[in-house]
């Protein structure tokens, strides 16, 4: 996967594992519930392994899909539902703008941080080389926005910018010592910033200019200072991300669910969200063209995690992934979807994936 993201020749396209996609066919391999895997490190790491054994995908990913770890650190309270992710209920900041409510992260023993940063070296134990690994960091956009609450955090954007400002700067620090602890494993290939806040549906450029983009860029920075041989990859799932934004980044990789809609339409006459989410009418994937200037940057994606692998046939998911793959021609490409696949997704549909990318091997 890392010669893929590189653009160095492989035998085969890559196929990216996003989260804990398909959990209701992984967490029966290793006999837990989501409660109990998800507070050993050592199920941790064999759930990830599991799930590669069972789909055929070549990555595996520390933490899973909870969004909430660094949040937990900051102070706030999660609830663990039997069979999902923690979830929020009480959050510091979500009654008053006051700094002072927040703690400030040790990763060594804050909430989860450290069962994340064991787990990590647990799964390098265990799968060596076999499996590209990836660490996931929520941006600091989105971990403020747990720790106020997103609609008063973006209330805050126009009535508060000092607060906005100050809040920012704390989670940024946190999360980014959290972050050197995760590249001090020396477990993690590549790290996944989780970045879906960055869209025309929350916020307009200037506060994208303003707030996100500086902070997060800082993390970025401190990352490639600390372990410049480790990929960099963006995530982001929205339907309308800032695109030529996170094309600037010091990163390596997007992994994304749409491209810049409003540019497709425009250039090409075609309607990419509609035909997108249409089963296998998405054909002619715009998104996945190269870029003519700057830095190279490999596309992660974007079968649709939806519609096509909770609904369609297998043929259908397999067709699909192909149109994808074909699309994305002479770029530096690794196959996946958009975000995280349905828990209850059929297994035959999520096995269609690793078909497509073996197909001619």
């Amino acid at each position: 996967m890392r010669r893929a993201l590189r653009g160095e020749p492989t035998d085969r396209p890559a196929l990216a594992y996003l989260f804990l996609g398909g959990a209701h066919h992984v967490l029966p391999r290793v006999g837990r519930r989501m409660i109990e895997a998800y507070g050993d490190p050592h199920l941790m790491a064999a759930t990830q392994a599991a799930a590669a054994e069972l789909f055929g995908h070549d990555s595996a990913m520390q933490p899973w899909g909870c969004l909430t770890v660094e949040a937990e650190a900051f102070g706030c309270r999660i609830e663990r539902p039997d069979d999902y992710y923690p979830q929020i209920v009480e959050r510091p900041l979500a009654e008053e703008p006051n700094l002072a409510k927040l703690r400030d992260p040790d990763p060594s023993s804050s909430g989860r941080m450290p069962l994340v940063l064991d787990a990590l070296t647990r799964l390098r134990e265990r799968s060596g080389d076999d499996l590209f690994i990836m660490a996931m960091v929520v941006s600091p956009f989105l971990v403020a926005a747990e720790v106020r609450g997103m609609t008063a955090l973006l209330t805050d954007f126009i009535s508060d910018p000092p607060f906005t400002e100050a809040l920012f700067d704390r989670v940024t620090e946190g999360t980014e010592r959290y972050l050197q602890a995760i590249l001090r494993t020396g477990a993690c290939d590549a790290v996944l910033f989780e970045n879906a806040g960055a869209c025309r549906e929350l916020m307009g450029p200037h506060h994208l200019a303003r707030y996100v983009l500086p902070h997060h860029q800082r993390l970025l920075a401190a990352a490639r200072l600390a372990a410049p041989d480790v990929l960099l990859i963006e995530h982001n799932c929205s339907e309308t991300p800032y695109f030529e934004e996170i094309l600037e980044l010091d990163i390596d990789a997007v992994s994304f669910a749409y491209g810049d809609v409003r540019a497709i339409r425009a250039e090409h006459n075609w309607d990419c969200r509609t035909a997108h989410t249409s089963i296998n009418a998405c054909l002619d994937r715009f998104c996945l063209r190269p870029r003519d200037s700057g830095r190279p940057k490999a596309w992660i994606g974007n079968v649709d995690h939806t519609k096509v692998l909770l609904r369609a046939s297998p043929g259908e998911v397999f067709r699909e992934a192909r149109a994808c793959i074909e699309s994305a021609q002479s770029a530096n490409f690794v196959l996946s979807t958009g975000c995280e696949i349905p828990f209850k997704a059929p297994l035959e549909n999520i096995q269609a994936l690793a078909r497509a990318v073996r197909a001619g091997c």
